[in-house]
């Protein structure tokens, strides 16, 4: 589902990211948009920020935000469309106040949601469950939502992030498939994907092999549980040594030419227009890795970029829980817990790829430049694709 835009949209946005714009409006595909401002405040009228949406296994959908300026009224619209919910779908509530729990949605559907104050229809937020709600690859989520320095948000429903896609029922693939997804970029190695499988994509996605290596963390770790040696799997997994294996990974990310190709592979297919998704096998290495790039090319802060990649130990906990514990049932493991730094992510690895852009380019935008080889169009590409104002 390619993004269509007209010339005068795209120089309209062209024209606020490079010179700055932060009031009026723009005119995109033909509706006005209010380009960031940080004067609505100032006279009186209700803005919305730090919008989240949560929904339960049955479809309900509780909506949160923050008002500031004038209280009012907040109207509700919901969209199976990411762009402009309150033009392409229709209005599920009104409250007054800071929440709204909407209820009778079509679980089946992937839904988004503008919320709209009252008298000022340039102060509200497009807002969407960060998670796919797919069972099967719980770390399935949306890269939408986020904030920039300049005070852009990236768009919902353009670009998403997943663990491996092999075990996919029907329903499952009927759900990624109103998604509109053009591309799936796998990035698993051919060992992950012999041993377990391809990845179950809609008909009609094209799938992109970029097959980037986990440093041999997988064949390790495989090998370690394997021997059921509890001294071997501590000497080999204890005192640190699990944390360096991804340590280790994510500065190769960055250092290793061949892996940098492939990254910047799926970026150039993003700034050509294409919805994509990006997988590995968890969902939070590599994956979290090109989220990192994806995000910080497009001026997303450091904290948030952060606070995304940490995500996937909320998202991954439950299936790693039942690893672990089926891992000690099994008696393959006394101490599956020497497992929770391979299983989950922590700051300091993604700090490692960051470091090592730090070292090796002085700068994050001549690593996006001279490593992944990416020019100031392609760079300008991506932002209009995935920027709203």
């Amino acid at each position: 589902m390619k993004l269509r835009r007209t010339r005068a949209a795209t120089c309209a946005l062209v024209a606020a990211l490079t010179l700055g714009t932060t009031a009026g409006t723009l005119a995109v595909s033909g509706t006005a948009f209010a380009a960031p401002a940080a004067d609505a405040k100032q006279h009186g009228k209700t803005v919305l920020s730090g919008a989240a949406a949560e929904v339960a296994a049955d479809g309900t959908v509780t909506l949160t935000w923050t008002a500031s300026g004038k209280a009012s009224a907040v109207r509700v619209y919901a969209s199976t469309h990411p762009t402009l919910p309150a033009l392409t779908g229709r209005q599920v509530a009104v409250v007054n106040g800071s929440s709204a729990t909407v209820t009778g949605l079509d679980p089946a559907q992937r839904w988004y949601f503008q919320l709209v104050p009252d008298g000022n229809p340039f102060g509200g937020v497009v807002v969407a469950p960060r998670g796919l709600g797919l069972p099967d690859a719980p770390n399935a989520r949306d890269i939408g939502g986020y904030r920039t320095a300049n005070g852009f948000t990236v768009r919902y429903g353009q670009v998403f992030r997943s663990d491996a896609l092999i075990k996919l029922n029907d329903a499952e693939l009927a759900k990624l498939a109103k998604l509109g997804v053009d591309t799936a970029a796998d990035l698993r190695t051919d060992f992950e994907v012999n041993l377990n499988g391809a990845d179950k994509v809609p008909a009609g996605t094209d799938v992109l092999r970029v097959p980037v290596s986990d440093g041999g963390m997988y064949a390790k770790l495989n090998e370690v549980i394997a021997s059921k040696d509890p001294v071997k799997q501590a000497e080999a997994l204890g005192n640190g040594k699990a944390e360096q294996l991804l340590i280790d990974a994510n500065k190769s990310f960055v250092s290793d030419a061949s892996q940098r190709q492939q990254f910047a592979a799926v970026l150039k297919k993003i700034a050509a227009g294409e919805t994509v998704l990006y997988n590995c096998s968890a969902g939070k290495d590599r994956t979290g890795w090109m989220t990192a790039i994806i995000l910080s090319a497009v001026g997303v802060d450091r904290a948030t970029v952060t606070q995304d990649y940490l995500l996937s130990n909320t998202y991954l906990k439950a299936s790693n829980d039942r690893t672990k514990m089926g891992l000690k049932y099994a008696g393959l493991m006394q101490n599956p817990d020497l497992l929770d730094p391979l299983l989950g992510v922590q700051k300091q690895y993604l700090d490692a790829a960051f470091d090592q852009v730090a070292k090796q380019y002085g700068s994050f935008d001549r690593f996006l430049r001279d490593g992944l080889g990416l020019d100031g169009r392609t760079l300008a590409q991506l932002k209009l694709r995935l920027l709203s104002v």
